[in-house]
């Protein structure tokens, strides 16, 4: 009954015993704070492997480049690494799940203690400030590339360019580890990966009605993506008429317009005038054979 509950409770606590009783929980809360702290200052690129990747060690490397068919691309760092570099290889982990075939491979490397997997930085002859370093296999362990700077595929010989007062003319070298460049190397390498700043699905068709002939059926399949699953994202319309232009000139007009873009974006443009005619010159990039 309600008396027998307060016959319980009586006579009441004393209130230093209440006090008493809590203070074990209000020593705590000040507390809280300091234990927390590291999750708070571990750097944000140190929390977890990069999503899409796939976690590589001694004892599992040499099996999982194995894997017939599988080309992989290996990025040996430091552990907890972080950073912009370390921010362009998650940007390449979310590009590479849609390329069949292809997984990407993360080796942690640690310099003291036990040196976790520095066997495999010595196998392949890693300068430990050459971090990251990007590796390509495929089917085995053996290397098959190594991203050490190449010449830039897009570049061209200005219009303006003179031999014998300018000097054989190279095109630039991509050096720097940069989710753009690391794409692009891939590319070179026979990688369908897909470019940065483009349309995966519309890269692929327009790459085969390039090699193809131009088929009728290949731009019928990019209108169809342009007008349906694409059609709230503006490059969608920039595709279609580059696929129509092509259509019309020839092939040739992908080298005599990305020239001619190139020449503009030497002018004085605004901001937002350059950026339109740079997304441009990405797309342009994917009708290149």
């Amino acid at each position: 009954s309600s008396l027998d509950s307060v016959a319980r409770k009586w006579p009441p606590r004393p209130r230093s015993a209440m006090m008493a009783a809590a203070a074990p929980h209000a020593r705590l809360v000040p507390l809280l704070p300091l234990l927390l702290l590291p999750l708070l200052v571990l750097p944000q690129g140190a929390r977890a492997t990069a999503a899409g990747a796939i976690k590589l060690d001694n004892f599992t490397f040499d099996k999982m480049t194995a894997i017939p068919g599988v080309t992989w691309l290996v990025k040996f760092d430091k552990t907890y690494a972080y950073g912009e570099k370390e921010d362009a290889f998650k940007a390449l982990c979310k590009l590479a799940h849609k390329v069949p075939n292809f997984l990407v491979g993360e080796v942690p490397v640690t310099e003291h203690g036990d040196k976790d997997n520095d066997d495999l930085r010595e196998r392949y002859e890693i300068p430990v400030e050459s971090y990251p370093a990007y590796l390509m296999f495929k089917g085995s362990s053996q290397l098959l590339a190594k991203f050490e700077g190449f010449a830039d595929p897009a570049a061209r010989k200005p219009a303006t360019w003179d031999d014998k007062k300018d000097g054989a003319w190279a095109a630039p070298m991509l050096q720097e580890v940069t989710t753009e460049n690391v794409a692009k190397w891939l590319r070179v390498q026979g990688v369908k990966f897909p470019s940065v700043g483009t349309i995966f699905e519309l890269d692929e068709v327009a790459q085969r009605f390039v090699a193809d002939g131009m088929k009728d059926t290949d731009l019928a399949a990019a209108r169809a993506l342009a007008e349906g699953e694409h059609k709230e994202d503006p490059k969608a319309a920039v595709y279609i008429k580059i696929f129509e232009k092509i259509k019309e000139k020839g092939a040739e007009y992908v080298a005599k317009e990305t020239e001619r873009v190139q020449k503009l974006m030497t002018g004085n443009l605004t901001p937002e005038k350059a950026a339109q005619m740079n997304e441009k010159l990405k797309i342009m990039g994917v009708f290149e054979k």
